[in-house]
């Protein structure tokens, strides 16, 4: 008898947690809860400036199985009332859990990413961790690509940024990313730029940032220099002309980078050191073979090579525009951090005064017999 009781206590909590459980789902749907179908799935944003308002383009599909993508474009005085005001000509609430990466327009850079940045990080609903552009002129032109008369779709281009580990010439950066290197004490942001050409959309150089403003561009070849540095020169090709070899191609294949310094007389001097590592991958215009004392040659052209392009990047990105692009106060911040706090105030100046030397190695892999 007791355990038919004990049965039919189970069942009925049973029943009732069934019962609660679907009351709370119904509540949660009434409050406001929109079928998929309701939504404006975003894929992509660009961000533009026109005056003191926002233009906002916007890559969006009906559903998450939807193959084609829309275009829209709004106004607003904030991204985000641009972004909501694409229900008045949709009828669809924005939903950005779908998004694939922002871009913004040159004109923010200019002004400063933190007039539209805020929106991407603090708003509950987006996804900070999306790959981030800078447009080399407008967002606009990114977001409204069209090749044989359909957009580029936003999956595509978010493997621009993904795909910067195989080209060693270019910088991926993702939301978060960006923000922590304005944040971080003694160094400067960089973003990939974007332009679209009658083929299709490219990285075309990288970025730098003094906090959120744009101050200036490094080659795709001075970024190579840049990410050696930062040991993030994993892939990629490097192209050597030698007089008596002819053109050399080389499938890079990894190297580490470091930076030192030391206390000088005036200002600290630091020494950047890199090991890079390539293959010879294709041989044209000169010999059909190397023999083993060229691979002496090939190491010292590419080594030659690296370094001036490290050191363009250096006088360009720190001598000239004073964006701590390295890291060199971050490294005095960590390793010397009374020293750092004397400088801190004064360091767009103190880099200038800094010396900076660069040491390159090459190791190139002997394949033939």
């Amino acid at each position: 008898m007791k355990a038919r009781e004990n049965r039919g206590k189970k069942l009925l909590l049973r029943v009732l947690s069934l019962l609660l459980c679907t009351a709370l789902i119904t509540g949660l749907w009434g409050c406001g809860g929109r079928e998929l179908y309701e939504r404006l799935l975003i894929h992509g944003i660009g961000v533009d400036t026109e005056g003191e308002d926002f233009i906002v383009t916007v890559r969006s599909s009906t559903s998450s199985e939807d193959e084609g993508e829309e275009y829209f474009k709004c106004r607003g005085s904030s991204v985000l009332e641009a972004l909501n005001s694409l229900s008045l000509s949709t009828g669809r609430k924005p939903f950005y859990a779908h998004n694939y990466l922002v871009v913004f327009g040159k004109s923010c850079g200019e002004q400063g990413l933190d007039h539209c940045l805020d929106f991407f990080v603090r708003y509950y609903n987006t996804r900070p961790a999306v790959q981030i552009y800078l447009a080399e002129e407008k967002a606009e032109d990114i977001l409204s690509f069209q090749k044989d008369g359909k957009y580029l779709k936003m999956g595509e281009l978010q493997q621009l940024g993904d795909s910067s580990r195989d080209t060693g010439r270019t910088v991926g950066v993702e939301l978060l990313d960006f923000v922590n290197g304005v944040k971080r004490q003694g160094s400067s942001p960089v973003l990939p730029v974007l332009r679209a050409e009658e083929d299709g959309v490219k990285i075309v150089s990288t970025a730098y940032f003094d906090g959120y403003r744009l101050q200036g561009f490094l080659s795709l070849d001075e970024t190579r220099g840049y990410l050696a540095v930062k040991e993030r020169l994993e892939n990629g090709e490097a192209v050597l002309r030698e007089e008596e070899l002819g053109t050399v191609t080389l499938s890079l294949t990894g190297g580490t980078g470091e930076i030192s310094w030391e206390i000088g007389k005036d200002a600290p001097k630091f020494l950047l050191r890199v090991r890079a590592r390539g293959d010879v991958s294709a041989i044209s215009g000169g010999r059909n073979r190397l023999e083993p004392e060229d691979y002496s040659t090939l190491e010292r052209c590419f080594a030659e090579k690296l370094r001036e392009e490290i050191e363009e990047a250096v006088k360009k990105a720190v001598l000239e525009d004073h964006c701590d692009i390295f890291g060199f106060g971050a490294l005095l911040y960590r390793e010397a951090p009374e020293r750092w706090r004397d400088l801190s105030e004064r360091w767009k100046e103190e880099m200038a005064r800094c010396e900076y030397r660069v040491e390159v190695s090459a190791k190139v892999s002997r394949l033939e017999d």
